[in-house]
């Protein structure tokens, strides 16, 4: 069982999560029972009630930062939290503000207490309890027990957190491995549920995540011939052995293949992860296994280490060759399945983006892809692709570029690694690669640098796809920088099943409509009639998910304000606008959308949980999108404020 100090941590990472998103999600605007109060108005009730003084007295060195304070009344209590304004969203709460819950009762002295995750939560599922609509029962049911598992396996993972170390100084495959584990300790930035992995215990979580670094040894399958379904073009012959295991490993699987008499071409052998392969699928293809279509293999072999995707595994060798494969947890609020329409997708995907690379000279030296072509999955004899076993029952063999991965000087370094940081020496990323190009930590002006080397990259990458019509899911555990002696040399993405594209745009550029396959009667995110919805899932994933959590890091780590990260943000934009080479009407799209409107669009991670679901492809993440105002606009309004008051600092001393 973790210790205190590590449920601890636990919660305070939870609780900051949960209250950004509850606020950046309006949860708690429109309230009577709710007041988002001034300084000013807080500071003059403090002066006149005991108990709201006894409150503040609770709240951290931090506090003093905040400028409003919210207090919201319940039956026989209060709760009060101090924030900040913002330009990510609104207002924001730093868990070192304090947030405090006062039991009050007539003519007694409050009694103080710091109420967690869970009983915040609670209040809030109370405070919607006459709104079905927004908050189903049965939704805010879940979502609480997701919470609980978070902060139990949050705690796991704290508790299993290593000593801060060198990543780009090791080889390729250790330093990848490496950067996976940072990753994994932040997962989905800003998401309070992110960690969970629903049903999975200390065993399971030790065993399977990135974290904890442990070997994980492939099962298989062998599924009969008949029913298994590739991406492979026809007539040629490749199986999941050929590229995953070593010669050794092959002949084992090979011999208890034709000690069985399931050789020669009979069937094909489909890894498994152990998991899923205990757990799910002597359920999930019970007659299967009756009528010997597929049957469990007694070998264990093929020594892979968990990313931080969990589902996607990395070798042990120097093989190019990760395997991605479903597992039946609900993760996000959605099922970690790998369905064959998805793969097929994602081939479809890939072929677009090659095509894109050959019409544009920077993306052709700066763009890498991994190969997503070679999977294989379990297709019933109804052929029925949206049916439950092919989601359950699949693998995909994932190449990354030969020229990357045999060029000894490049290190891979996933996006999602640079959100992450230790309090430790070399806690950072950043901090190893500031000391190879000669400075240090206590340069701003190097590590602003930096930063701004890596969001130029990564935005001309992602506007000159755009200029062609697609835009990928641009997290950061999708884009993998390109690293190489101190320079970003390029992006490599990987994950392609979720191209959003415009299709109008294609065609003018000489491309194909991608032709995926589709759950007809279900809405769809991949295709968008309009560039600007396009752009809309850039502005959520790459820059209020990807970027904002690296912009974050970086502040909190080496002490800059967020405000000036903002502003280099805002320079990189105009920086790759002007370096993607634009024809008019697509540059003419990224001023209004980035810099013009009002609003931004905002990916909602609670609201969708907690909704009752309709509509919704079997096994995918709820999704909905509500607004924010322009960060930069209001990024404009921080720098006017701070002008005026130099003006009147300078007015009133005469400097």
């Amino acid at each position: 069982m973790p210790n205190k100090l590590t449920r601890d941590r636990a919660e305070q990472r939870v609780m900051e999560d949960l209250v950004n998103a509850l606020l950046a999600e309006q949860f708690l605007d429109d309230h009577a029972s709710v007041e988002r109060l001034s300084k000013g108005e807080w500071d003059a009730i403090i002066t006149q009630d005991a108990q709201m003084k006894a409150v503040q007295e609770q709240f951290g060195a931090g506090a003093d930062l905040a400028t409003h304070v919210y207090r919201w009344h319940l039956e026989d209590a209060v709760i009060v939290f101090p924030v900040r304004a913002s330009i990510a969203q609104p207002y924001w709460f730093e868990i070192s503000y304090g947030l405090c819950k006062a039991s009050l009762h007539a003519g007694k002295a409050a009694l103080l207490s710091k109420p967690s995750p869970l009983e915040l939560m609670g209040h809030v599922v109370m405070l919607y309890m006459n709104d079905p609509v927004a908050v189903d029962p049965y939704g805010a049911v879940k979502f609480l027990h997701m919470i609980e598992q978070t902060l139990l396996q949050t705690s796991f993972s704290l508790e299993n957190e290593q000593p801060a170390a060198h990543i780009l100084g090791l080889p390729q495959r250790a330093s990848l491995l490496a950067a996976e584990r940072k990753a994994g300790y932040r997962d989905r930035p800003f998401h309070p549920v992110s960690k969970v992995k629903q049903g999975w215990a200390y065993d399971e979580c030790s065993s399977y995540t990135a974290e904890f670094g442990r070997r994980i040894k492939l099962n298989w399958m062998a599924v009969k011939q008949d029913y298994v379904v590739s991406g492979l073009e026809e007539g040629k012959e490749l199986f999941p052995v050929d590229l995953l295991l070593s010669d050794e490993e092959r002949s084992q699987i090979s011999n208890e293949l034709n000690r069985r008499g399931l050789g020669e071409g009979a069937y094909t052998a489909i890894p498994v992860h152990p998991w899923q392969m205990s757990a799910i699928l002597p359920e999930q293809i019970k007659r299967e296994l009756e009528e010997g279509i597929c049957i469990p293999l007694e070998t264990e072999t093929g020594t892979f280490y968990a990313t931080s995707s969990v589902r996607s595994l990395m070798p042990e060798n120097e093989s190019p060759y990760h395997v991605k494969l479903p597992l039946g947890i609900y993760s996000l609020g959605g099922l970690r399945y790998l369905s064959a329409i998805k793969l097929m997708n994602g081939q479809q995907a890939e072929w677009l983006m090659r095509q894109a690379v050959e019409r544009d000279a920077v993306l052709k030296t700066k763009l890498f892809l991994c190969d997503e072509t070679k999977w294989w999955a379990y297709l019933p004899e109804d052929r029925d692709l949206f049916a439950d076993y092919p989601r359950h029952l699949s693998a995909l063999v994932r190449e990354y570029p030969a020229e990357l991965v045999q060029d000894a000087d490049i290190r891979l370094l996933p996006m999602s690694a640079l959100s992450v940081y230790a309090s430790a020496e070399n806690g950072h990323v950043l901090d190893e690669w500031l000391k190879l190009m000669g400075s240090d930590r206590s340069e701003p002006a190097a590590v602003v640098r930096l930063f701004h080397e890596v969001l130029v990259s990564y935005f001309e990458i992602c506007f000159r796809l755009f200029r062609l019509g697609m835009m990928p899911e641009v997290h950061g555990q999708n884009c993998v920088l390109v690293w190489k002696h101190g320079k970003i040399e390029g992006l490599l993405l990987r994950d392609h099943d979720a191209l959003r594209v415009h299709v109008p745009w294609l065609k003018a550029n000489g491309l194909e409509d991608p032709a995926y396959t589709l759950r007809a009667g279900y809405p769809n995110s991949l295709y968008h009639e309009h560039p600007q919805k396009l752009l809309s899932f850039f502005q959520m994933l790459g820059i209020q998910v990807n970027i904002y959590a690296i912009l974050r890091s970086v502040s909190q780590y080496y002490g800059l304000s967020e405000e000036s990260l903002w502003e280099e943000l805002q320079t990189c934009l105009e920086e790759a606008i002007q370096k993607a080479e634009l024809p008019d009407e697509v540059a003419n799209v990224l001023q209004e959308a980035l810099f013009v409107k009002a609003v931004w669009p905002w990916k909602q991670v609670v609201r969708p949980l907690l909704k009752k679901q309709t509509m919704r492809v079997p096994g995918s993440m709820p999704y909905g999108q509500g607004e924010v105002a322009n960060p930069f606009h209001i990024l404009n309004d921080f720098k006017n404020r701070r002008d005026r008051l130099c003006f009147v600092f300078n007015q009133e001393y005469k400097v």
